[in-house]
């Protein structure tokens, strides 16, 4: 038998995050994380999430309809990207429209009627309130950051801050924690404070001696800035003189 929402109790859908959390966004933001609570469909969907300004009137031409939805494999985790052509000065699109969100405003994003695979609608929309300060141009400097050693023979997090809000997805994939020869240490990562904070508790407990926090040089902000300079550059001019390269913070736990 297959199995559908009407032969099995099923919960509707419903929105478990938004990232980036902070309501206060930069009008060239890039990327928008949407966790659901359980598999959605992937297909149609973008029609489904707008944008509305303070007159009530819906922002057209927002978000970048890719042929095929970007959603995670578990099918519960939508990004939305931000059309790149408004991004992006310099380009047709930026010269014609602007940037979609624009500094001073507040905007609500609304994402309603979304299906899971059972085809069951979401069981309420989901609204988030935005505010819009100016466009983002600093990029990620690890020389700013501020980390929070552990005590030996403790499972206390290795806590890393940051002056700014980065990536949720980068935060997820592009920080490492190594013992001194590169071992990767098993343990938790959990995203804080408006994604400012970075925190890995070990599986085990700390033990004295040497670590690295790796860091790939493609983290970014939610705007697309990343260690290897800004995502608005001029075209030809950046020369991605890290790209690929790992950079290195080592810390100690002392005895």
């Amino acid at each position: 038998m297959v199995l559908t929402a009407s032969n099995m109790q099923v919960e509707k859908p419903f929105v478990q995050a938004v990232y980036p959390t902070s309501s206060v966004l930069p009008e060239n933001l890039l990327r928008v994380y949407i966790q659901f609570s359980k598999p959605m469909k992937t297909t149609g969907n973008i029609e489904k999430i707008k944008l509305i300004d303070e007159q009530g009137v819906e922002v057209k031409n927002v978000f970048f309809n890719n042929v095929h939805e970007l959603w995670n494999k578990e099918q519960t985790q939508l990004t939305l990207i931000l059309d790149p052509a408004r991004v992006k000065k310099g380009l047709a699109t930026n010269e014609a429209l602007g940037h979609a969100l624009k500094p001073n405003r507040k905007y609500i994003l609304i994402i309603e009627d979304l299906e899971d695979v059972y085809h069951q609608k979401m069981r309420t929309s989901y609204k988030k309130n935005i505010t819009v300060e100016n466009a983002d141009t600093q990029i990620p400097e690890p020389e700013n950051w501020k980390l929070n050693i552990p005590e030996v023979k403790s499972k206390k997090s290795f806590v890393v801050r940051f002056p700014q809000i980065l990536d949720y997805n980068s935060l997820r994939q592009r920080l490492i924690v190594t013992d001194i020869r590169n071992n990767p240490i098993e343990g938790v990562v959990s995203i804080q404070n408006q994604e400012t904070q970075w925190s890995f508790q070990p599986k085990t407990y700390w033990e004295s001696g040497d670590y690295i926090l790796h860091i790939n040089t493609r983290l970014e902000d939610p705007s697309g800035n990343n260690l290897n300079g800004l995502f608005d550059h001029k075209i030809g001019s950046l020369k991605y003189k890290k790209e690929g390269v790992i950079e290195k913070i080592p810390f100690t736990i002392n005895p």
